[in-house]
């Protein structure tokens, strides 16, 4: 897919326990290297009666969005492995008591996060939340497709943790940890591509695909590109 169609990143925020405020992200994306650390933000903007459900993930995650500002736009949750802290500890309480927690539960479901930012915001925003290999290509895909049925605004919010010990041999990136948090707008220089490609070699690369997507919008890079599977994709940015 080759689209034609531009967008432009009008905010973004972004937490991790090695990187706090802009300025240290912005260095991160001239010289980066892998965001992890067991820490998590505050989201003093919260109510404390939602915000004591939050587990790192979702603290990282919400204090991204409590950064920018408030927005009606709809909201698109990536995350690959979403609350898989929280779900090792329902299937090891499952598996000991042979009963699960019917909160833990509900809110380890993938969407369980950004409907907590809603809810503590009064919002009536859509909603959509990704699990996906392609990872925030994937969102960037939902958000041309919201511009094009007439949204001027979508916030992509894009978090993950590190792996517990129990995955980590099925995981790759499993010391990432970090959350962002991005308004897009459908103007701007940058457009998103994407192709089959039956002879992508898998090449090692020191960062995951949603930190090699991030570092592109804070930099003034060219081209972004990254092979995941078979299919190739291709952030670009014109004009400079």
């Amino acid at each position: 897919m080759n689209s034609s169609a531009k967008f432009g990143l009008k905010a973004w925020s972004a937490w991790s326990s090695s990187l706090r405020t802009q300025e240290e992200w912005l260095s991160w994306a001239k010289n980066p290297f892998t965001p992890n650390g067991a820490d998590k933000p505050k989201v003093e903007g919260m109510q404390p009666i939602n915000r004591r459900r939050l587990k790192r993930l979702g603290s990282m995650a919400l204090e991204t969005a409590y950064n920018l500002p408030d927005t009606s736009s709809p909201i698109i949750f990536c995350s690959r492995l979403g609350e898989s802290e929280r779900c090792y500890e329902l299937l090891k309480e499952l598996a000991e008591t042979g009963a699960l927690s019917p909160q833990s539960f509900s809110l380890a479901v993938h969407n369980a996060i950004p409907s907590l930012y809603t809810i503590d915001k009064k919002m009536h925003s859509n909603v959509l939340a990704i699990s996906s290999e392609a990872g925030v290509f994937s969102a960037i895909i939902e958000a041309l497709g919201l511009f094009a049925c007439g949204e001027q605004i979508v916030r992509i919010i894009v978090t993950e943790e590190a792996v517990s010990n129990e995955y980590r041999q099925y995981c790759d990136f499993a010391d990432e940890s970090y959350a962002y948090a991005i308004d897009l707008v459908p103007t701007g220089n940058m457009s998103l591509s994407f192709s089959g490609n039956e002879q992508c070699r898998l090449v090692s690369a020191e960062l995951s695909t949603n930190l090699q997507a991030f570092r592109f919008l804070l930099s003034d890079d060219r081209l972004c590109e990254c092979a995941i599977g078979r299919t190739s994709w291709m952030l670009k940015r014109e004009g400079l």
